[in-house]
């Protein structure tokens, strides 16, 4: 009779990876530190938002209360419970980072499920650190080895679970059987979401399915850890993946250090477009009542988000091109504050919108995801025509913010304890971390 380690090679190596000592050095650690220092800084503006406001009405009844912290928050919960909020107001700004090859959130799924878990398990600040590295690889590559003709949503939580169970394994130190299990767990249990732009573009706060992917990613490994089995050949022997591209490197240098950051509270797709707005906007001095037309070329897959000619909801208005321009053009930022639901209704970035036009362009959709590519047109009253055309969006892999620009946006969402923190997260202190949260 065949072991597992027989049926199931892709997968074991996988399992083998994931509770072997690993190699980093301090870039690698200090990368991952500015990973938990931009979630952390997320969640405390995602605990402001209508999304998480609602969601926290049902905690009593479905998780009650514990010892684990809701970030941001006075208030505390049991252990599944902070998992779940706590990756609910990361993603409810999406100003949190995220990785191309993942097309999606990697550390809004890994860091909250690390964090708390390993509080719970006593773990060393260390060992958190290396469990986050591991859990955003093993994300990654699932997400990236999917086979493109299966992909029908790019929603985090279809995979994110896999992360978060990877993280989680790690800290339970688990073996390899248990490890195996865990994963399997976290693929059958996975958000289905409903794919295309439904999942979104409708205003939905399930949005792309990321706390109950974390959630289930932790579960999972819980169950494996007292022998509950899973659906183990759902690698080895299945066609959903490109199992070269799940192994080939492993190990060798870490996908955590080719992620990006987001200097703008909205989908990732949209951020080329609102660049170019901001920089029109400070370039030629351009008021809003003075622009007689806008129109955006881009891929078409933004187009699709936009479901209706106003988002109706703060969730909608995250991944509505033409508000989010508008807002840049007011504003020159696009930040949390500006998804209020009095945002929503104000009349200048309304008359903005009724002058904008979205246009694809198939020479960026054919480059989409890889690229995210978009051009902005202004025309303005007194005939003056404007336009931004630049090379993807802002603080990608290739041109990432520098540790003081990070620094900046977490202090922006922090209160007047957000230094304490920035200084307990580098230097390694997450024991002592909540005492400034």
């Amino acid at each position: 009779m065949l072991s597992i380690r027989e049926k199931a090679p892709v997968l074991s190596r996988i399992a083998d990876f994931i509770r072997s000592p690993i190699v980093v050095d301090k870039q690698d650690i200090h990368q991952a530190k500015r990973i938990v220092a931009d979630t952390l800084g997320v969640a405390y503006s995602g605990v402001n938002t209508e999304v998480f406001r609602n969601a926290i009405e049902t905690l009593k009844t479905v998780f009650g209360l514990g010892e684990y912290q809701i970030w941001g928050t006075e208030i505390n919960t049991t252990l599944m419970g902070a998992v779940f909020f706590n990756t609910l107001s990361v993603s409810s700004t999406d100003f949190d980072e995220g990785h191309r090859k993942a097309v999606g959130h990697p550390a809004s799924v890994v860091v909250p499920a690390a964090l708390l878990l390993g509080k719970h398990l006593n773990r060393s600040s260390t060992e958190i650190l290396h469990s986050i590295i591991i859990g955003y690889e093993i994300g990654t590559r699932f997400s990236n080895a999917r086979m493109p003709e299966t992909i029908n949503t790019y929603s985090s939580g279809r995979w994110g679970a896999i992360g978060a169970a990877a993280a989680a394994a790690n800290l339970f130190r688990l073996n390899q059987e248990q490890t195996i299990h865990a994963l399997s767990l976290a693929s059958v249990l996975s958000p289905a979401m409903l794919g295309g732009s439904i999942d979104i573009s409708t205003g939905s706060m399930a949005k792309e399915g990321i706390p109950w992917a974390a959630q289930i990613g932790v579960q999972s490994t819980f169950l494996a850890a007292s022998g509950f089995i899973g659906p183990y050949l759902f690698v080895d022997d299945h066609n959903g993946y490109d199992n070269a591209k799940l192994i080939n490197g492993l190990g060798n240098g870490w996908l955590i250090n080719s992620n990006y950051f987001k200097p703008y509270s909205c989908c990732r797709w949209l951020h080329t477009a609102i660049k170019e707005a901001i920089e029109l906007r400070k370039d030629y001095g351009l008021i809003p009542e003075k622009i007689r037309s806008v129109e955006v070329e881009v891929f078409g897959r933004a187009i699709k988000l936009v479901d209706t000619k106003y988002p109706g909801n703060p969730v909608q208005a995250q991944f509505h091109l033409p508000y989010v321009v508008a807002c840049a053009l007011c504003f020159g930022q696009v930040l949390p504050i500006h998804f209020s639901k009095e945002k929503l209704l104000d009349k200048e970035i309304k008359t903005l919108i009724d002058k904008t036009r979205l246009a694809e362009r198939m020479e960026y959709s054919e480059q989409f995801p890889k690229t995210l590519l978009s051009k902005v047109h202004i025309k303005t009253e007194n005939g003056e025509t404007f336009q931004k055309e630049i090379n993807g969006a802002p603080w990608e892999s290739s041109n990432p913010p520098d540790d003081e620009e990070l620094r900046q946006k977490f202090l922006d969402q922090l209160p007047e304890k957000g230094n304490q923190l920035w200084e307990s997260i580098f230097d390694g202190d997450f024991q002592h971390l909540w005492e400034y949260y």
